[in-house]
């Protein structure tokens, strides 16, 4: 599959024209408002639109919400205050493609030759998954052993090695046909995806140094 990605950059908040090109040619902007704050830049998400790279980005920082820019030379695109404690994420990001030239970058992914996502990953199991199961004639899809509740909500059980039980040795899914909305979801070549490849595989697509 090839994916066309951001890439991440970092600058100094007066940096406002340079930051305006590159996020408006499709990149991704750490902005340094001081060393202990920074803030994304970032093509507006799309509505509805739950692919959208730049809303996974947020995702990763376990974030939502995001502002649209009302004025000035960043004016239409999307910002969200960094959390103090994903400070070191961004500038991770932004450190692994210090090495790329241009604000986006095309890469070809292998799913079945990847898996990291289907590793060590917390997958959140809602009613339409159930029903899902249900009318695909795997009711028990949604009951343990295959699945665990915590806290009230049912989340699917992994392996002692962590791997998603449904993972196979040739990392293919068991239960593709039914796979969680969670799972078809995810997209390729967002942060998430990056960071699984990174911490299951070792595999970065960067600079390596930073790890």
């Amino acid at each position: 599959m090839r994916v066309t990605r951001p890439v991440v950059r970092q600058f100094k908040a007066r940096f406002l024209p340079e930051i305006a090109r590159h996020v408006r040619a499709g990149g991704h902007a750490v902005v340094w408002e001081s060393p202990t704050r920074a803030r994304l830049v970032f093509p507006a998400p799309k509505k509805g639109d739950e692919g959208d790279l730049a809303l996974w980005s947020l995702l990763d920082l376990g974030k939502s919400r995001w502002t649209t820019i009302k004025s000035g030379a960043l004016l239409g695109l999307g910002t969200s205050p960094v959390p103090r404690d994903c400070l070191e994420i961004v500038r991770h990001r932004a450190e692994r493609d210090s090495i790329h030239h241009g604000p986006k970058r095309t890469v070809d992914f292998d799913c079945l030759a990847c898996g990291a996502c289907c590793k060590d990953n917390e997958v959140v199991l809602d009613d339409a998954d159930v029903e899902r199961f249900r009318q695909g004639g795997r009711p028990d899809l949604a009951r343990p052993p295959y699945t665990r509740k915590k806290d009230g909500t049912l989340y699917l059980r992994l392996l002692k090695s962590k791997d998603c039980r449904h993972l196979e040795s040739d990392n293919k899914c068991a239960i593709y046909a039914l796979r969680p909305g969670a799972c078809s979801s995810f997209p390729v070549a967002s942060e998430p995806c990056l960071f699984s490849r990174e911490e299951e595989l070792g595999v970065i697509d960067g600079a390596t140094a930073v790890i």
